[in-house]
């Protein structure tokens, strides 16, 4: 056997690492046996023999990292075994896939599947707000400007296929209100002459659009059941709200609607599919003949005026105000009901100025209405909060 000098044990190191040459302690041959080798035996730096199966090359016993290992320059490697995998380590399918049970995360939407879908609650379907009330507040959602704006002067103007609207516009940038008038059957856009809030709407640089039954696109199925005015019309309407808050810098917060008979009706209808922006609603022997989806949560402050009993052409107004009146309590909205008792669209002076007056306190997003609790100052006894 090949002694090898203790002063090349640095040098054999350096070849251990490049040669993986070297065997655990069971291997050394030392002739006393590897149970009476250590790293602080005598026998530490004797003959021994590396390799196996016959390929066996002379070594030296080295002390590596503790453990006594016959060291050469060029012995082969030792054989290894690949281990076999435990079968008891193999990961389970609830580990690696997920199961017909796993739930999809509800915030996210297949990119190829079906879009979710918001209902729209139906007016006689909302939540009750006395144990769950709507926030009203925040702000109003205006349409996008479809095509050609209109120019807002006094004069007859033609918007998104009604060819007949009739407007009285105050100094544009003021911050000025808009009000849509609805007329009554077989009357026209004069009867707007009636509303009480005309001359301030154009002193603050506001708008009072007045639409001509006679002009309407009479598209969709109409809100009061005459074929006076019909949904199509409100698309005019979406046209002349983004442009005169935009081109005009009307108030997007003071945007109303009134009317009287089947426009009061129309007026009603609309505070519910345009409840988006429609700040507040005064109808005059109107209301609503069957619910409508509301737009959005928003809930437009609501004064119907009818003349009770007696207030009936072919419908009972006194019955489709009350309608209205709790569709839109149901929904979340200031309401409040005057009973004047004089006819059909016979509502008083007094009771004109006090819609005109419901309308300005309640613009859109408005939280403590002087409304709220209890009827202001000067407003006729017979108006009551729903």
């Amino acid at each position: 056997m090949m002694h090898v000098r203790p002063s090349l044990y640095l040098a054999l190191t350096m070849a251990f690492a490049a040669t993986a040459c070297g065997s655990d302690a069971k291997n050394i041959d030392d002739g006393a046996g590897a149970a009476s080798v250590s790293c602080e035996d005598e026998d530490i730096g004797s003959d021994c023999v590396c390799g196996e199966d016959g390929e066996e090359v002379d070594g030296v016993v080295e002390c590596v990292k503790d453990v006594p290992k016959c060291v050469c320059d060029d012995a082969p490697p030792p054989k290894t075994e690949t281990p076999k995998k435990d079968a008891s380590t193999k990961p389970t399918t609830d580990e690696t896939k997920p199961t017909g049970t796993t739930k999809p995360d509800a915030g996210k939407v297949d990119a190829g599947g079906p879009k979710p879908v918001t209902p729209v609650p139906d007016a006689g379907s909302g939540p009750d707000t006395t144990t769950n009330p709507i926030a009203t507040s925040g702000d109003p959602k205006i349409p996008e400007i479809k095509g050609e704006c209109p120019e807002f002067k006094n004069g007859t103007i033609m918007v998104a296929g009604h060819k007949s609207i009739a407007l009285k516009a105050g100094a544009a940038g003021k911050g000025g209100p808009i009000v849509f008038y609805w007329h009554g059957t077989g009357s026209s856009s004069a009867e707007s002459s009636g509303f009480a809030g005309t001359s301030d709407v154009i002193a603050q640089g506001g708008i009072v659009a007045a639409f001509n039954s006679s002009g309407s696109a009479k598209m969709g199925q109409d809100c009061s059941g005459t074929g006076t005015h019909y949904p199509s019309d409100f698309d005019a309407a979406d046209q002349i709200v983004a442009c005169a808050v935009k081109n005009h810098g009307a108030d997007p917060k003071k945007i109303y609607t009134t009317g009287c008979s089947a426009g009061g009706l129309q007026a009603g209808c609309m505070a519910m599919v345009r409840s988006s922006y429609i700040a507040a609603t005064a109808p005059n022997s109107g209301g609503i003949v069957a619910p409508r989806p509301w737009q959005d949560a928003h809930s437009p402050a609501v004064m119907t005026m009818h003349g009770g009993s007696s207030d009936m052409v072919i419908v009972t107004f006194s019955q489709t105000s009350a309608s209205f009146d709790m569709a839109a309590k149901k929904h979340g909205s200031l309401v409040v009901n005057c009973d004047h008792g004089g006819g059909h669209c016979q509502n008083p002076p007094d009771l004109k100025k006090a819609a005109w007056q419901f309308m300005q306190d309640n613009p859109f997003g408005v939280v403590d209405s002087p409304w709220k609790t209890a009827i202001p100052s000067g407003v006729p006894s017979y108006c009551k909060i729903f």
